[in-house]
């Protein structure tokens, strides 16, 4: 008890401390909850365990609504995920995605940015509980977040009731914070005022109705960490094409030594062409991004190289967690965490000319993307932020292995004729980068032409010859394809066969990216 009343200095809420029990209780038939966390980082994770333990034992037909900035962790999620009826508005759980697929739980993919801002205008509905994690609450009853924003200020003003989760593992994260909430129609919505990736618009401690808590419960969980693969082969010449492309834009459009702020996706490919870049010409990069992940960490120590970071959530590895430590105070000065509704905000994208770059599940021969959808059917995870960046961006690109083994050991092609499943349109993306180089969507010209250029620079040799069969076949039009379904089986019959023979002891084996 001592512990958590060292972090609470408003005294009308530390007469709130329950144990997390108990304010499981308090969490009715249909409540809809919005919940702090990002990618692992800043989530509830006492409360939520708790409340999973209370409704199995005690009320096993209670079903809730669930909102959360973007994935959380299996040990949070996959014990609730049984009690959730509508979930929102991303998630990469496999226990939710079993539910999902059953038609047991109503999830929406929905764009982040729009998300935290249709919380805030109540589109969504009213929210009853705010469960959010801090790691201070200062005497005026204002309190310091942890290692992630998300929706946590559109959350903490919208809720009816707010339990907040005190973290005594998480350090003292005073001074990362740039909190603002957004305006609701008829309010006049304001220009935001960013023009550089440091410029900081808002408070650093989230403000709230304090008498609208109801309970204070103490944890001492750290994050849990992020799992990466080490960088493959196929992950460093992925990461040696986009910084050749990167080379490429820097002489073409004139930057010199001033590379615009990056955007970069989660996961191994993104967080090793994050790591690369660090070995790239560049100097003073920064980033105006979601994550501030394991490869970025190497860039605090270096002023040469780095100058600042802005995100909504720091989501690392144990190593990288163990680094950040080292780093705390070098970190609370180069590193912004903000709202989701600004990170992903059109408005700072757009002036910053922020370079976004992001990795798909496949991508067609005319620059369509699937980030979401395996078959056009089994949804492995949501959209996340992807598009607010892709849509908006100076430059926009995806990075994906060539090719994906599969469970049944056949490896099939990440450059694909045609979607099934679309999340990111030909308009959205100006490159494609594989481990075999780089083909541009930037000028004017013909999707025909463009995608001889993604099936020769970017596809696997092995299925190069039946990608251009593909398209010898489609005939005339804009983006043709084939219209006699005999020969489009015909094609099919011949690719699952080549994805049967293909010379798996010649490429690195890769999986899905998270």
């Amino acid at each position: 008890m001592s512990e958590i009343l060292d972090r609470i200095e408003n005294p009308y809420l530390a007469q709130k401390i329950m144990p997390a029990e108990e304010a499981a209780k308090l969490i009715f038939d249909h409540a809809t909850l919005a919940i702090s966390g990002f990618t692992k980082s800043g989530e509830p994770k006492t409360f939520m365990p708790a409340l999973a333990k209370h409704l199995s034992e005690n009320a096993p037909t209670t079903r809730i609504s669930l909102f959360s900035g973007a994935s959380l962790s299996e040990d949070v999620e996959a014990p609730i995920a049984p009690f959730v009826s509508r979930r929102g508005p991303y998630m990469s759980s496999p226990a939710s995605r079993k539910l999902i697929h059953a038609g047991r739980m109503d999830f929406a993919d929905i764009h982040l940015s729009q998300f935290a801002r249709s919380l805030a205008y109540g589109i969504y509905g009213d929210i009853d509980y705010a469960v959010v994690e801090v790691c201070k609450i200062w005497r005026d009853g204002t309190a310091i977040l942890t290692s992630s924003v998300g929706n946590t200020t559109e959350a903490l003003a919208k809720a009816r009731h707010i339990i907040l989760e005190v973290n005594t593992a998480q350090p003292d994260f005073t001074g990362f914070h740039d909190l603002l909430v957004p305006t609701v129609h008829p309010r006049v919505c304001w220009p935001l005022p960013i023009t550089s990736v440091k410029d900081r618009i808002g408070t650093v401690n989230a403000r709230f109705d304090m008498r609208k808590v109801v309970a204070v419960v103490e944890s001492n969980i750290p994050d849990y960490p992020v799992s990466f693969k080490p960088t493959s082969e196929v992950d460093r010449r992925i990461a040696g094409n986009v910084i050749q492309f990167l080379l490429h834009c820097r002489d073409w459009l004139g930057w010199k030594d001033s590379l615009p702020p990056i955007q970069s996706g989660v996961g191994n490919v993104a967080n090793a062409v994050i790591g690369e870049l660090y070995n790239s010409p560049f100097r003073k990069i920064r980033f105006w991004t979601e994550v501030f992940q394991d490869g970025m960490i190497k860039y605090v120590e270096d002023d040469d190289k780095f100058d600042c970071a802005s995100a909504t959530a720091i989501s690392l590895s144990q190593d990288g967690r163990t680094e950040f430590m080292r780093l705390f105070e070098r970190c609370r000065d180069k590193i912004v965490l903000r709202p989701m509704w600004i990170s992903n905000s059109a408005e700072p994208i757009t002036r910053l000319y922020v370079i976004a770059m992001n990795t798909p599940l496949e991508i067609d021969i005319f620059g369509n993307c699937n980030s979401t959808h395996v078959d056009g059917t089994k949804l492995i995870n949501g959209l996340g932020g992807s598009g607010d960046f892709l849509r908006n961006a100076y430059l926009s690109l995806m990075h994906t292995p060539s090719t994906r083994a599969l469970r049944d050991g056949r490896v099939v092609s990440c450059i694909v004729p045609s979607l099934r499943h679309v999340d990111h349109t030909e308009h959205d993306v100006k490159c494609v980068v594989t481990e075999h180089g780089f083909a541009l969507n930037m000028d004017i010209r013909s999707p025909k032409r463009r995608a001889a250029d993604i099936i020769e620079k970017c596809a696997h040799p092995y299925f190069r010859p039946l990608l251009r069969e593909y398209v010898k076949m489609s005939g005339e039009g804009d983006e043709p394809h084939p219209s006699d379904m005999r020969f489009v089986e015909g094609w099919m019959r011949e690719y699952d066969e080549a994805t049967r023979a293909f010379p798996i002891d010649r490429p690195v084996r890769v999986t899905a990216p998270e």
